[in-house]
Order: structure tokens, then sequence, then C-alpha cells
């Protein structure tokens, strides 16, 4: 098992490859005993499974074995259940071995059995591989980190990236490029822009000299794994812009609001990035990023990175810190997605320039409106504007879109689907949030903890009403009060503090002494476990919906001994 073991890892190493793993072997193996429970007995499957369990006690390492027996025994207890057809059987096993080469198609790994197909005793390296499969997958599980990983997935994160360029190379392209925009003299009292494709060639050499660099590429792989992720330059939307002294109500007043710069946010898996350069000294002119919250003034060299479909940002101008120059900056962009998914990732890429071109011809002619058309297009810039922000700012575009696809499913099959796919997202956001809090966004946690506690609440809240009767005073004391000790422990620590503010380092950190902290330990906890006891004495709150009640109890006391004991990464 040792020597598999080692071979094992060194092709599963990817987070996703390791995942897929994890549900494809045991689709096999119920495969497998599905065919001994159709051709024998189920008792000869079950017969089968245990003896395969045993069989590890002494072949792989305790823990491996513990988890291996646990997994073959819901395996054998699900085949037993399930009266298997040699159809569907025969269907999981194709799935199980295909589906294994295909995981390793999608993350880029090669596969273990490859490494040996050419060795004498294939044959039975192949049946040890076959053998020791499950435990293998456990253990590249523990290997890799999957908790770890899987908690980070459900961490709202915090997208912004940032370096700065120090390399010879890319200072004296700086050099460059601001020598020859101050040579521009450039207008005072609007942006002014020189689309990279158009500059002279030797200014378009000395922006491609940044865009390329391997600083801008160590950037994104410190955020995206270069051996997952392609990052490719998107030259149609690169330029050098000048940023004014002054505005008015124009376009230009869309980077002083909050904004997003594009409209595809929901487009799965792929990124753009614009990724702004600074080319003179600043410290006028601040970036800022609500949602994460996060501020820069970006100055000699560095970059920030943003998401340019969903990054909220705007810009803030300090003329008590006034700049000695026109602060210059590159704009350059990149797309960012899976290899495995390169013709849907170059395709947003594609969507991207052509939307930028589109809103490039509107920017420009409502940057100084001379029309009343132009002038009412300015209008709507500005209007679109602010309501994108606002539906991002509150809901969250992707939260809306996932909701909507979950009520579609519930629509199509019925019972408590969306009920049980809703109910604990802000128990598993708290949870992984708080582990990876270093990798959070502040802003993005508030929103989506509102948005899913706002759902599962109120379905909570349609269920305990259906079912209470004035009879059942005990249960309403007991809700009440909860709710009330709740409340008010909320109340008390405020939006922030409450959302890992000072874990995250948004606010100061300070020991809350007023009721009713001081009084009552852990208040926030108790009361929603008062809340949920009292919900669980209806009895017919317990015969419609038995599991809701305890796992959301389960869910509060694991993040409550989480919190008590501080555990993250």
């Amino acid at each position: 098992f040792e020597a598999h073991r080692t071979g094992f890892r060194k092709h599963h190493r990817s987070t996703l490859n390791v995942v897929l793993h994890l549900g494809l072997t045991p689709t096999g193996l119920l495969g497998a005993l599905g065919v001994l429970a159709r051709a024998a007995s189920p008792e000869v499957a079950t017969a089968a499974a245990a003896a395969y369990a045993a069989s590890l006690a002494l072949a792989v390492p305790f823990p491996l074995f513990v988890a291996s027996a646990l997994v073959t025994a819901g395996l054998a207890h699900a085949c037993a259940h399930l009266a298997l057809g040699y159809a569907a059987c025969a269907a999981l096993l194709g799935a199980s071995y295909f589906g294994q080469d295909v995981a390793h198609w999608l993350t880029g790994e090669s596969t273990y059995q490859s490494s040996y197909a050419a060795a004498v005793g294939f044959w039975g390296l192949l049946a040890q591989h076959t053998y020791y499969l499950l435990p293998l997958a456990l253990d590249s599980a523990h290997a890799v980190g999957l908790a770890s990983g899987l908690l980070l997935w459900l961490t709202p994160r915090n997208d912004v990236l940032f370096t700065k360029l120090v390399g010879a190379e890319a200072s004296r392209a700086i050099t460059a490029l601001r020598e020859w925009v101050v040579s521009q003299k450039p207008s005072e009292t609007c942006t002014t822009h020189w689309w990279a494709l158009e500059l002279p060639p030797a200014q378009k050499a000395a922006f491609e000299t940044i865009a390329e660099g391997e600083e801008m590429k160590r950037m994104f792989h410190g955020r995206f794994s270069a051996s997952q992720y392609a990052v490719e330059s998107l030259p149609g939307m690169n330029e050098v812009y000048v940023a004014s002294t002054v505005h008015s109500s124009n376009s230009d007043t869309v980077f002083f609001m909050d904004h997003v710069d594009g409209p595809y946010m929901l487009y799965p898996f792929c990124y753009v990035y614009r990724t702004l350069v600074a080319i003179t000294t600043n410290t006028q002119i601040s970036t800022v990023f609500p949602m994460q919250p996060f501020r820069v003034a970006i100055s000699d060299g560095e970059v920030i990175g943003l998401d340019f479909h969903r990054e909220v940002h705007r810009i803030e101008n300090d003329p008590t810190r006034p700049n000695k120059d026109r602060r210059i900056t590159c704009k350059m962009h990149y797309v960012v997605y899976p290899k495995c998914l390169g013709p849907v990732g170059r395709y947003l890429g594609v969507l991207t320039v052509k939307y930028n071109e589109r809103f490039r011809y509107l920017f420009v002619n409502t940057i100084s409106a001379q029309t009343a058309f132009w002038k009412f297009m300015t209008k709507m810039v500005l209007v679109g504007t602010e309501a994108t922000f606002r539906m991002e700012q509150l809901l969250g575009l992707n939260n809306v879109a996932a909701l909507g696809a979950l009520a579609a499913v519930q629509a199509l099959v019925g019972g408590h689907f969306f009920l049980a796919a809703t109910s604990f997202a802000h128990h598993l956001k708290a949870i992984a949030t708080f582990y990876h809090r270093q990798s959070a966004s502040t802003g993005k946690l508030q929103r989506d903890s509102i948005v899913a506690k706002a759902i599962s609440f109120a379905q909570m809240g349609l269920l305990y009403a259906r079912h209470v009767t004035p009879a059942d005073s005990a249960s309403i004391t007991l809700v009440a009060c909860g709710l009330a000790l709740s409340t008010a422990a909320f109340a008390r620590l405020g939006l922030a503090r409450t959302y890992f503010g000072s874990e995250m380092g948004v606010c100061e950190p300070k020991r809350i002494r007023a009721f009713p902290y001081g009084a009552v330990p852990h208040p926030m906890a108790l009361g929603s476990l008062i809340a949920l006891g009292g919900a669980y004495l209806l009895p017919g709150l317990r015969a419609d919906v038995p599991w809701l009640v305890p796992t959301h109890a389960a869910l509060t006391g694991l993040h409550l001994a989480q919190e008590i004991l501080d555990i993250h990464a």
C-alpha cells in the first residue's frame, strides 16, 4: 500500500480531481456490489463488502481502514435497498472507470495507471491498484487538504490582486510610457485614453513588456494555480489612461460611483481581470473596494487586479494630498479560465472585448455630451451603473441566479428540495469564512449571509406558522425568548462584529461586556438553540421535516465550538 500511495499522490494533487475520485470510486464499488446482489443475493453482496473492509485492516493505516470501512458499510446498505438491475450496475461501473479518466483530463493530471502501464507485472499492479483504490482516494483527500479546500470554495473570496513591479525591464517600460504621455499634454478637464493597439511602436512595445512580464504572471498564479488555469492577455481592451483633475455630470462620473465594469457576472468558472498599473507617483486618487473593504492609492509601479465583471469599486479623490503630476495608469486585461474549459474561457474573452468596444463608443460620446440624445444616454449610463451596483451590493446577482436555478429544480422534483438546499447555507458560509478569514471578503460575507438567512428564516417561519396552535404555549415562549436573545446579541455586536469584523481586521478587537454579553454565555448561538428547541416541540413540524431542526442545531453547535476553540487556517 505504501508504494501505491506514493505513486497515487503524485497523480492526484488537484483538489477537483480528488473530489471527483471520492465520488466516482464509491460509484464503481456500488456497481460491483449491485452485480453480486443481482447474480447471487443481497446477503452475498453484504458479506463481500464486509470481507473487503475487514481485509483492509492489516493492509492500510488504521484511520484509512476506519474511513474505508464506513464508506463500504454505507455502500452495502444502499445496495441492499436499491435493488439495482444489471444495466444500472453496468452504468455505475462505466461511469466510475471512464469518469476517472475524465477527471484527469479536466484537471490536466496524468493517471496513476499510466505510470506503470509499460511495467513488467502490469496486471498484478492493476489488481492491487483496484483493490486499494478506495483507501488511496481517501488518503489523497487528506494529502491535498480537501476539507480546507472545500471550506475555501464556500468562502466568499476577496479576489482583488496586488503586486509591485520592481524588475529592470518593467521599470524601463514604465519610464518610457510616462515620458511619452507627458509629452502629449493630455486634457485636464476630462479623462484621456490611448488604446494600446494604437500606440506608437516604441510605446506599444513598452506596454507589452509590462503586460506579458513574469511579475504580472506571478500575481495571477498566486490566486489561480498555474497548473490548472490559463491566463491570457486581451489586447483589444488595453489602454493608457490619464485621470482628469475635475469631473462633472458626464460619463466620467461613473468612475467616482460604486460600479461594476462588465455585465457577465453570471458567466461560470471563468474571469476577466482588469489590472491597473501605476505609471506615476500618486497620493491623491484611491481605488476603493467597498465589498472588501479595501482602498489603495497605487503609485510608482504598483498593480491592482480586479474581476472586471464582478468586483464593485470606485475612485476617490483626496484634494488634501494633491499629486505633483497627472495620474497615469495602464489598464491591462486578462481572461483567466480552467485549462480544461479553454473554448469556454476564451469565449468570455471575446464577449468582453466586444462589450468593451460598444461601451467605448458610448463612453466617448457621453464624456462631453453635446446633443440632447447623448445627454440622455449619459443619464442612462449613470442610472444603469447605480442600478447594477445596488443589485450586486444588496443581493448579489450570483445569489439571485442560484436561487432561481434551485427554484426551477424544485418545480421539477417537488418535495422539500428547495428547503434542504437553502436552509443551511448561512451556517456553512460562517464556518468556512471563519476558517479562511484571511482570504475572505467582509462585504460579500455580510451580503450573502443576510440573503441566505432571510431565505432560511422565512421558510422556517412558514413551517412554524403552519404547525403551531395557540395551545403550544411552551413552544411559542421558547421561540420568542430565543429570538429575543439572539436579536439583542446581534444589536449589541453590530453587523461588522457579528460577521467576524474583528477576526478579519475590519474592526479593532474589543471585549463586549454589555447585556446580553457578560450575563449570558454565547447569547447569539444560545438564543438560536433555544428557539430551535421551541420549534422542535411541535409534533407536526417534527413529522413534516424531522431533519430540519436537528441539522440547524448541529451546525450552530459546530460553529460555536469552532469559535470557542478558534479553529482557523
